[in-house]
């Protein structure tokens, strides 16, 4: 091998490492919270690397962190593009359409994740929050069921099933919920029960 070709071999083994020292400082800046940072790292990375799913699917969790959601949602419908069976990025494309009261694409990016993954309960938990508030309350239930079923210790999936059974005028199953999100320490169960079972 002659010269040129092992310098050039030599910086393209530089520039890829280089690469994955700025996605990995990315992670790290991403992880304390530090966003502003974590997006260029990620983009600095992605310099080298244009089409590196994992790392454009995190700068757009990034740009989400701080509120920059149509930066976000352009690097998620990237990801779609690259890798049409990324259920993180059709997952977030679901929050940021519940985000902006679509609540119906809400629903439609979940069922593709559904598809890909039917043990995925952020999957039911944002179909189900879409169609409560679609006032699908049959429909939302039985999304919340799922969820609590997967994952029965998220306090979030039963401060929301509490509420719909507030709704549906099923005081004692709305309670028994509340109380059970209030030992699962979700946010705002202590003031719903509180307020709603006395």
């Amino acid at each position: 091998m002659d010269f040129k070709k092992v310098l050039l071999l030599l910086v393209v083994v530089l520039a890829m490492s280089c690469g994955s020292d700025n996605s990995n400082r990315g992670d790290q800046f991403f992880n304390e919270q530090q966003y502003e940072e974590a997006v260029q790292a990620y983009s600095q990375y992605l310099k080298v690397r244009p089409r590196h799913v994992k790392t454009i699917y995190n700068r757009g969790r990034s740009y989400e962190e701080l509120g920059k959601h149509d930066l976000a949602v352009a690097d998620f419908n990237t990801v779609i593009k690259l890798d049409p069976q990324n259920s993180g990025a059709y997952l977030s494309l679901s929050q940021e359409s519940y985000r902006i009261n679509d609540y119906k694409s809400a629903i439609s990016f979940c069922d593709l994740v559904i598809e890909m993954d039917n043990s995925n309960f952020m999957a039911y938990y944002y179909k189900a929050r879409s169609l409560h508030k679609l006032s699908l309350f049959r429909e939302a239930l039985n999304n919340y069921n799922k969820v609590i079923i997967i994952n029965p210790d998220m306090g979030e999936a039963f401060l929301h099933r509490g509420a719909l059974f507030l709704l549906m005028k099923k005081k004692n199953e709305a309670c028994s919920d509340l109380k059970r999100a209030v030992s699962l320490n979700a946010e705002g169960a202590q003031e719903a029960l509180a307020k709603n079972c006395k």
